[in-house]
């Protein structure tokens, strides 16, 4: 079960009356897509491997747009290239806006896969950049989005304050996968825990050395009116 409530994607008899070879040449990754989600050398591999020996397996089909850019299947296309099949089987999708087509790309990836928390905090930029570019778009971003990306909308405030707060050091971190995106908005956390009572200790000292000054013109006040009236009682000040 898909994390949209739907199983993920695989072709019926009506998608295979759709299938159509066509030249790999012809196929394209959409470029901000493949900016997001990486291709496992690995797995790329082992598909190719199995496609030298069995083919290419026309129940996965690629799916494409109309100008046969990929929206499902890059290891697959990945694949066929290094195998150096010519023709790989296609099912053409249409999309009525870029929007959809996106939207499209990501959720049959997380359909499909195990996402990186670097792939998740780059997709959650993406949605949240054609979220903010929709005039019409109603209700919570953080829980829209968190449904999308099968995460809590607590977990999409992270990635929120981690996009508006994190330096180049951290966010290349979350993308390469050396630091969780928990681990990033505990640091910030901390960054900003530290700031505030530096803040706080500076601001305290200036305090302390002001009510220093005002204790001690206090107690100045406070020793000669208690000479004064020592005197007014008719007795001596010592010192």
């Amino acid at each position: 079960m898909g994390i949209f409530g739907k199983k993920t994607l695989k072709t019926n008899d009506k998608d295979n009356a759709k299938i159509k070879m066509v030249e790999v040449s012809q196929l394209h990754f959409d470029r901000d897509f493949k900016n997001v989600f990486q291709q496992e050398n690995d797995k790329v591999a082992e598909i190719a491997n199995d496609m030298r020996t069995n083919a290419f397996d026309k129940s996965r089909a690629i799916i494409v747009t109309e100008a046969f850019i990929i929206v499902d299947g890059h290891s697959r296309f990945m694949a066929a290239k290094k195998a150096g099949l010519e023709k790989v089987p296609v099912i053409i999708k249409k999309f009525d806006s870029r929007v959809e087509t996106i939207e499209y790309e990501y959720k049959m990836q997380l359909n499909s896969r195990r996402l990186t928390d670097g792939e998740y905090f780059a997709a959650f930029l993406k949605l949240d950049e054609i979220r903010r570019s929709n005039p019409n778009v109603q209700g919570s971003s953080d829980e829209a989005i968190g449904r999308q990306l099968n995460k809590s909308a607590r977990q999409v405030c992270k990635m929120r304050e981690i996009a508006k707060k994190a330096d180049s050091a951290l966010l290349e971190k979350i993308q390469n996968g050396s630091i969780s995106i928990n681990k990033a908005h505990e640091m910030i956390k901390a960054a900003e825990a530290r700031k505030k009572v530096g803040v706080v200790e500076d601001d305290s000292e200036e305090k302390t050395s002001n009510t220093g000054k005002g204790i001690m013109i206090h107690s100045n006040s406070v020793f000669f009116s208690f000479c004064r009236n020592w005197k007014k009682a008719g007795r001596k000040v010592r010192f």
